[in-house]
């Protein structure tokens, strides 16, 4: 329900974009965008993050005829959006012995990358369990109550806990399962059943 609801809204985006009508991406997206832009610039040219959102913009813009869909739309602005902050970040690291630092900003910033984008698909696949499940992630992983804790909360036993847990964890694979890579997965599920 919360990604048909987020794609819904990716879309009307996109057709208000097309439209020449802008003020629902600034409203909806450019925040997110930005975000994203100073994360992969890092503090030392997060101040640049404007700057290149606003490219990426302009940049997509020009080309709002060419896209078929919402998501080649955002893949393509966030690529316009990762390009610009690789640009920033050679521009900068090149007045301080730009050869030796580039490799290390460019493998950052992939990484960054897939990481936000993990992270995108690991809140989408929570919004998609069912709704004592969400429950028990928020107190169990973000919360980080004790197996002890969330028993008491919800008025069972600790070995039920312990099941849902597992069954929780078990569903997220499931969710996951094919759209993230297999290492990141395992990593995933590891450090969640680890807690």
């Amino acid at each position: 329900m919360q990604k048909e609801r987020l794609m819904a809204l990716y879309e009307q985006i996109y057709l208000d974009f097309k439209a020449g009508v802008i003020t629902s991406f600034y409203e909806k997206m450019y925040p997110e965008l930005l975000l994203y832009t100073s994360r992969l610039l890092g503090e030392e040219y997060a101040f640049l993050a404007e700057d290149c959102v606003q490219d990426a913009v302009f940049k997509t813009y020009q080309q709002y005829g060419s896209f078929s869909s919402p998501v080649q739309w955002k893949v393509f602005l966030y690529t316009c959006v990762r390009n610009g902050a690789i640009n920033i970040l050679r521009k900068g690291k090149a007045q301080k012995n730009y050869q030796t630092q580039i490799d290390d900003y460019e493998r950052d910033i992939s990484l960054n990358f897939i990481e936000q984008e993990t992270l995108t698909l690991l809140y989408e696949a929570i919004n998609a369990l069912p709704e004592k499940y969400k429950s028990l992630f928020a107190l169990s992983f973000e919360q980080g109550l004790k197996n002890s804790e969330v028993a008491e909360h919800f008025q069972i036993a600790e070995i039920t806990v312990k099941k849902q847990k597992a069954r929780l964890i078990e569903l997220l694979r499931k969710n996951l399962k094919g759209k993230i890579g297999k290492e990141d997965l395992l990593i995933l599920m590891l450090f969640l059943s680890k807690i």
